[in-house]
This record gives C-alpha cells, structure tokens and sequence, in this order.
C-alpha cells in the first residue's frame, strides 16, 4: 500500500546557514505517517528529519522524474544521516500509523556526501568557476609552477562543479585584465569571468618557501606555505569574502614539501570556505533575486516611462525594480532588477509583452543584463 509521505520535493540546498559555522549537527522534530507499520512511519519521519537538515523547497512545477531519482538515492542513505532519535508521539488507529521524533542530522555526512553536492550542483544549473591564482615557490628554482591552481581545479571538479577550461585561463594570465585581476581589481575579475561564462571567479596567491632542516641531522625539509583566495560574483561583480590558509609539511625535497603543504591548505580553503561560499550565495539569490539591467530603447515620452516601469513592477519573479536613468532625448530607460532567475529566463518573460500600446522585444542578453526595444 502507498505510504503517506510528508515531504517537499525537488531542489535541495545543503544547509550551510550561520548554525552550521558552530554545529556539525541540528536537531529537528518531524513527523511520519504510514498505513504499513510503525517502523516504516519512523522511516518517514527520519527522511523529513534529513530534508529539513538539507533544507528542501518546494518547486513542483520544474519536477523532472530524472531529478526525483537522484533525489531518493540521498534520502535511501537517510539511516546514515540521521545519527540519533527519540520518540516523542505516537499512535495508531487500524492501519493508520503516527510518529513524531526528534532527530538529530548529521551536517558533516551529508555536506561531504558526493552524491548530495552533485544534487545540490544541478538545482543550480552548475554553475560554472573560473579560478586564477599566482604562485610564488620561493628558493625552489621552478618556474611556472601551477601547484595551487591545478589543485584548485582537481578538488573543485572532483566535488561537480564546471571550470573554465585550463588552457583558456593559461591564455589571458598575461593580458592586463588578468593582472589587474590578481591585483586586486573586482572589475577586471568579474570582465574576465562573464568573458567564459563563469557565475564565479576565484583569485588569489599561494607561497610556499624552505624555512630549514625540520630535525637537524636528518636532511628533512620544513616547507610552509600561504594560500590566499577570493571569491567574486561575476553578475554583480560583488566580493562574496576571502580567506586565508597556512600549511606545513616535511620532506626531504622541498618540492615535494611544497606540493603536499599546499595541497593541505587548498582542501582546507575548498571544504572549509569555497564551497559554502558559492552555495550560501547561490541560496541568497534564489531568495532574494539575481541582480540584472534591463536596457529598454525608444523609450521617448514620460508616460512611456511610467507605463514601462509600473508594468514591470507587476512580474512576480522580479522582486525589486530601480531605476538607473533614462534619457529622454536617447531614449534609453536602464533599470537595476533582482530577477528570481537567470538573464534568458527575464528575456522569455518580457519579449512580446504589452505596455499600453506598445510592446517589447529582445534584441540581446548576458548574463547580467537583457538589451530590449520599446515598439
């Protein structure tokens, strides 16, 4: 017989929320309900209880059967997520089987879960990284290392996120755009990350330096290294935040000291910040809208101006609407919009609408803004 099954479905979001900064585990009560028995009642409720640990959301209109099959592979693992329960209801009447818990969910297990991050990547229509770092290996005579760098890429693929190809970040590394990039330059990163269609562009610089024998006598080497990244938002062109992680290892080549203290820190940066970064950010905008510019043209009367901006306002997925400027001997109309979606999505949902009289067209988007004609 069917089971009765309390869950909302489709995009899972791991919860990387200021909670989980200070516990590896939440406790959260739920409920299940079963006209088989009570165990399979236990079962339900213990699967709500890893829904709500991973924070799930309800979008039933973008369901895709594909999708549901991945989802009940991580929820099958649900014994190995939650950690400990205790019941605190029951009842049943006939076959009607009734169970409240509190369960505690393991964060860690399901954050480190390769299966969840892929899941978690897909709702996000895998976003694409672009990752530009320099690398100074003090006293080791190697030139053009790329030790952090192809660390970055591997750890970052390995978990499912998409990289711009390697060979094309080789390519601009001596062009301006890309010094000012590693320099410090918000703009020039986020240009350079909208140029390969990465949502996001991690820069920074790792050292790594021989600083002595680690024991006198037995000619192995100490070798320390620094890595420090940031990451920007190349939308919005926002420093999402920054981090810094120190290494040391011993060996009796520095080189091979360098590869595996870097390589430390690049885990650490990876697990311990990038990815809750990127997803944290991914979370903010599908509460709080993607930043977009519409630039709407032929836009050469004030009551076109007010139709245009009053209609707009009236699109559900946009949450806010702000205007930028118009010019009425141009005619250009730019807005700031937080659109709960990506820059196609605004453009499938604006061309060929009605304003008044007039309608718009699209004539071009990026990923950042939508280009439109008033007609």
């Amino acid at each position: 017989m069917r089971t009765i099954i309390r869950i909302a479905t489709v995009m899972i979001l791991l919860f990387f929320t200021a909670e989980s900064a200070f516990s590896t585990e939440k406790k959260v009560i739920t409920e299940g309900i079963s006209v088989t028995s009570k165990a399979d009642a236990i079962r339900q409720a213990q699967r709500a209880a890893v829904e709500e640990g991973v924070g799930v959301f309800i979008h039933s209109e973008t369901e895709s059967s594909n999708y549901v099959l991945q989802k009940d592979k991580i929820l099958a693992k649900t014994s190995g997520y939650v950690t400990s329960y205790k019941i605190v209801e029951e009842s049943s009447k006939q076959n009607d089987f009734f169970v409240k818990i509190e369960a505690t969910v393991s964060l860690d297990k399901i954050k480190d879960d390769l299966m969840a991050m892929k899941i978690l990547l897909e709702s996000m229509e895998r976003p694409k990284l672009m990752v530009l770092v320099e690398e100074d290996y003090i006293d080791m005579k190697k030139p053009n290392m790329r030790i952090a760098e192809t660390e970055l890429n591997s750890q970052l693929a390995a978990k499912g996120f998409e990289l711009v190809d390697k060979a094309q970040v080789e390519e601009v590394k001596e062009q301006n755009k890309a010094r000012q990039a590693l320099a410090g330059n918000l703009d020039a990163a986020s240009s350079l990350g909208l140029m390969f269609g990465a949502q996001y562009v991690i820069i920074g610089k790792a050292v790594a330096q021989d600083v002595g024998e680690a024991i006198v006598g037995t000619g192995m080497r100490s070798v320390q290294a620094s890595l420090q990244l940031k990451v920007i938002q190349t939308q919005s062109g926002i420093l999402l935040g920054s981090v810094v992680k120190n290494g040391v290892s011993a060996h009796i080549s520095p080189l091979t000291g360098a590869t595996v203290a870097i390589k430390n820190t690049v885990g650490k940066a990876t697990d311990g910040y990038l990815v809750d970064t990127i997803t944290n950010s991914f979370q903010d905008y599908l509460n709080n809208g993607t930043p977009l510019k519409l630039h709407i043209s032929n836009v050469r009367s004030f009551q076109n101006y007010k139709t245009i901006t009053e209609e707009i306002e009236t699109i559900k997925t946009i949450v806010s609407s702000k205007k930028e400027g118009w010019n009425k001997a141009g005619g250009l109309l730019v807005l700031d919009l937080r659109f709960k979606g990506t820059s196609e999505e605004l453009a499938e949902q604006i061309d060929g609408r009605k304003f008044g009289k007039n309608k718009i067209e699209v004539v071009d988007f990026a990923p950042d803004r939508v280009d439109c004609s008033f007609r």
